[in-house]
C-alpha cells in the first residue's frame, strides 16, 4: 500500500559515481576551451563575439575604420596585388620639438657611395712631333778611306758606288784603288748594280766555274742578262784580270746600246784607237756615245787592253747606272764626251 503522502524537499547526495561524472565533463570541457584559445586566443575578444538578433541592440561595429575585421564567407576574395592601406589617424600630429636635424642616411634611401676620388696624375709632357725625315740621297761624308784622297780623281764615283753598296768587299779601311778587277769582281758589281734586270739568255754550265763558287750567282746572272759572255772551251776565267775593252764592252752589252753614227768616226776622239779589237769596235762606239768611258790620266787615250783597275771599274759603272737613271750624273774631266756631229 503506497503511501499518500507527498515526497520531501530534502535531496539525497551525490553519490560517488555521480562526482566522477560531472569532473570527468568539466574537464572535457576545459580541453576543449584550452585547445579553442590555442589555436586563435583572439576568439576570446569580446569584440569577436556576435550575438543572435534576439538580443535587444545588433553588435557595435568598431570606431576606427583601420582597424581590419574578418569578412563575410559571401565576399569575393581579394587580390594578391591589392595592398591595404590604413586611413589617418585621427590624432592630430604632434609638432617637432626644436629643429630637425637631418637623418644620417635617411631611413628609407639607399645610398649609394660616392666614387673614390682618383689621384690627379699630371698630363705626361709630349713633345711635337718633327717631321718625319725624308730619304735623302745618299752622301758623300760618311765614307773615308786613307788610300782615297779628297782630291783623287775617281773618289766622287768609288764614295757613291761605296755609299749604295755596290762595292761591299772593304777592308782595313781600304779600297785598293789601283788593284786590278777580275771577271769574277766584276759580274758581283754588275749584278748589285742590275738585280732588278730579268734574264735574255740561258745559262750556261761554264766548266771552271763550280756551282758551290761564291760568284756562282752573280755569274749566272751577269751571262743571263747579257753583260758577259765566256770564252772558248765553255770557260768563263773568273779569275782572269779584265782588260778595259772588255768593260766597256760587257756595259755596252748589258744596256743594249747601238752606235748611232759610224764607229770609225766616233773613234777618231782615241789616239790608240787602232788596239780596239775589231770584235768591240761598236761597243765601244755606243759606250762612248752614252758617256760610259772614262780615261785616265788622258781622256783622249782609251788603253783598250791594258788591265782595268778598281778605280776605272769604278767609274765606268757608276757612268752606266747614270744612263739608266739609278744616279745622277757627275762631271768629270775624265769622262769621254763625244764629238758633235757636223751637218
Amino acid at each position: 500500500m503506497s503511501s499518500s503522502q507527498p515526497p520531501s524537499g530534502e535531496r539525497n547526495p551525490l553519490g560517488l559515481d555521480e562526482l566522477i561524472a560531472i569532473l570527468v565533463a568539466f574537464g572535457t570541457m576545459g580541453a576543449i576551451l584550452f585547445w579553442v584559445t590555442g589555436k586563435n586566443p583572439d576568439r576570446l575578444n569580446a569584440r569577436n563575439w556576435q550575438f543572435p538578433a534576439v538580443f535587444s541592440q545588433p553588435a557595435v561595429t568598431p570606431a576606427s575604420p583601420g582597424i581590419l575585421t574578418p569578412e563575410s564567407p559571401s565576399s569575393d576574395l581579394r587580390s594578391p596585388a591589392t595592398t591595404l592601406i590604413p586611413s589617418k589617424s585621427d590624432v592630430a600630429p604632434v609638432g617637432p620639438l626644436g629643429p630637425i636635424l637631418p637623418q644620417n642616411p635617411p631611413v628609407g634611401v639607399i645610398v649609394v657611395p660616392p666614387k673614390p676620388i682618383a689621384r690627379s696624375t699630371p698630363d705626361p709632357i709630349t713633345q711635337p712631333k718633327a717631321d718625319k725625315p725624308k730619304a735623302d740621297k745618299p752622301k758623300v761624308g760618311p765614307v773615308r778611306f786613307s788610300d782615297v784622297p779628297d782630291k783623287y780623281w775617281a773618289r766622287p764615283f768609288i764614295v757613291a758606288l761605296v755609299d749604295r753598296k755596290i762595292f761591299t768587299e772593304l777592308t782595313d779601311s781600304k779600297f785598293r784603288p789601283d788593284e786590278p778587277m777580275t771577271r769574277a769582281e766584276l759580274a758581283g758589281l754588275i749584278e748589285r748594280m742590275s738585280e732588278d734586270k730579268k734574264p735574255i739568255r740561258k745559262p750556261i754550265d761554264f766548266k771552271d766555274v763550280k756551282d758551290k763558287s761564291s760568284a756562282a750567282t752573280a755569274i749566272d746572272h751577269t751571262v743571263t742578262t747579257g753583260y758577259l759572255k765566256g770564252y772558248p772551251n765553255n770557260e768563263f776565267r773568273p779569275d782572269k784580270n779584265i782588260p778595259r775593252v772588255e768593260v766597256i764592252a760587257a756595259l755596252a752589252s748589258g744596256l743594249r746600246l747601238k752606235p748611232s753614227t759610224k764607229a770609225s768616226k766616233t773613234l777618231q776622239l782615241y789616239t790608240d784607237r787602232t788596239k780596239v779589237p775589231k770584235w768591240a769596235v761598236n761597243k765601244v762606239a755606243s759606250a762612248t756615245e752614252a758617256g760610259i768611258v772614262v780615261n785616265h790620266p788622258k781622256r783622249q787615250l782609251l788603253q783598250p787592253n791594258k788591265t782595268a783597275t778598281r778605280a776605272e771599274v769604278a767609274a765606268m759603272i757608276y757612268q752606266a747606272m747614270a744612263k739608266t737613271g739609278q744616279v745622277p750624273a757627275k762631271s768629270s774631266e775624265y769622262v769621254v764626251k763625244p764629238l758633235k756631229s757636223s751637218k
